[in-house]
């Protein structure tokens, strides 16, 4: 059964970042018979959708999940073609600060919690020691929900709300927009979307799966101090822009962005690690990343699909330069480097950004075709939707169950 614990924010990629082990450095060695039997569930064909559940007296009764049709995942050159090329625009419209700290939340359209580089953005030699504070380190994934993405959109309700629409057609965190994408090439984890169509709008929240939850619970040692040392990078290279207090994860700069794929309009937020000194209007956001290594010549950008990951994180929240830290097996950090985003995907020949896009195209075009019913307080409908790395296939399940109701009934009341 899938676990309805909501996936941690944005912080998703610590432990992946860290990990140097076979899987990121070796072609995955598929069996013929693996690969018969995948090919064998690519073909099963598209069920109908079954509304009824049969008891054990012959009567029927309405079920609280449906099965739906079902989108294969293709190979990500197949999506690479110049024909099916699509457009991609991209603006920031919002920012706000958040702290969310158990049942204390506060938000504030303003810039209190972002973080500022400490460096100049240039190749430097330091020593900064991860490790300290490790000891007191306790793993809590943060909340995923869009509790801060609806607060925004309630205090912007005349810029995103006209005729009685929303004038985007999907909202989520930008972590949700990267899953989908990168399903092209995740062999590792699956994934799940709750999904509620609600003014003509898709409105897309991320939950944990009974693989990521089963991580989370046997994380070893190892992957619990690299899941620590991004933040404590974080902190060691970073300064509050009003502050001197030291770094606090449970607060949150938001950056929200507007973009468009092709035809589709995405509304989305995206924690930003910190901003360049001189920040203004035009202020540059800075992505931080912690990697095994000496130096950029050290990462394999060719073939590591780990970067592809890191450019898709990167472009989605119109950041150019990332700030990576050069860590020895002992935790510290010798060398900090900027690398502009631009270089990974000149240097890779096994994706692109083109494949990203269209494949994101196709995944809306099925949501569209699919999810069809309005959300209402009174037809509570939500469809869940799962990628299955092992199946490379997405697939729609309808519920009924209260626990993916993910907004919460003020606003839907404030929107109608």
């Amino acid at each position: 059964m899938t676990s309805t614990k909501v996936k941690s924010e944005e912080k998703d990629d610590d432990v992946t970042e860290e990990e140097v082990g076979a899987f990121h450095h070796t072609i995955e060695q598929i069996s013929p018979a693996t690969r018969e039997k995948r090919k064998r569930n690519e073909e099963i064909p598209t069920e109908s959708p079954n509304k009824y559940k049969h008891i054990a007296d012959g009567h029927r009764s309405l079920s609280t999940t449906a099965k739906m049709n079902f989108l294969t995942v293709p190979f990500w050159k197949d999506l690479n073609t110049r024909g099916t090329s699509v457009e991609f625009h991209l603006k920031e419209v919002g920012r706000f600060s958040s702290l969310m700290e158990g049942k204390k939340q506060e938000r504030f359209e303003d810039k209190r919690y972002c973080r500022v580089y400490k460096y100049p953005l240039e190749t430097r030699n330091v020593n900064l020691d991860l490790k300290v504070g490790l000891s007191d380190f306790v793993y809590e994934g943060q909340s995923k929900n869009l509790d801060s993405m609806l607060w925004w959109m309630s205090k912007h309700k005349e810029e995103i709300f006209q005729n009685n629409q929303f004038t985007f057609d999907f909202l989520s965190w930008r972590g949700a927009l990267r899953s989908i994408m990168f399903s092209l090439h995740e062999k590792r984890s699956d994934w799940l979307l709750a999904v509620i169509k609600y003014k003509n709008a898709y409105f897309l929240c991320e939950y944990v799966t009974d693989i990521q939850l089963k991580e989370e619970q046997n994380m070893t040692s190892k992957a619990r101090s690299f899941c620590y040392y991004g933040l404590k990078f974080e902190e060691c290279v970073t300064k509050n822009d009003t502050t001197t207090e030291t770094l606090n994860s449970l607060k949150k700069f938001i950056g929200v962005f507007q973009s468009t794929i092709d035809s589709y309009r995405l509304l989305y937020g995206a924690e930003i690690d910190c901003a360049t000194e001189n920040s203004s209007s035009t202020t540059e956001h800075i992505e931080l990343k912690v990697c095994a290594g000496k130096s950029l010549y050290d990462l394999p950008f060719h073939y590591n699909h780990k970067y592809a990951r890191w450019w898709i994180q990167s472009f989605l929240a119109r950041i150019q330069t990332m700030i990576i830290g050069f860590r020895d097996d002992n935790g510290i950090v010798n060398k900090v480097s900027p690398l502009n985003i631009s270089q990974i995907e000149k240097a890779t020949s096994t994706w692109s950004r083109q494949a990203f896009f269209n494949f994101f195209t196709r995944f809306a075009n099925f949501l569209k075709d699919n999810v069809t019913n309005e959300y209402s307080v009174d037809q509570k409908e939500v469809v869940l939707v799962s990628f299955s790395t092992y199946a490379r296939r997405i697939t729609l399940e309808k519920s009924s169950d209260p626990k993916y109701h993910f907004i919460p009934d003020q606003f839907f009341h404030e929107f109608n």
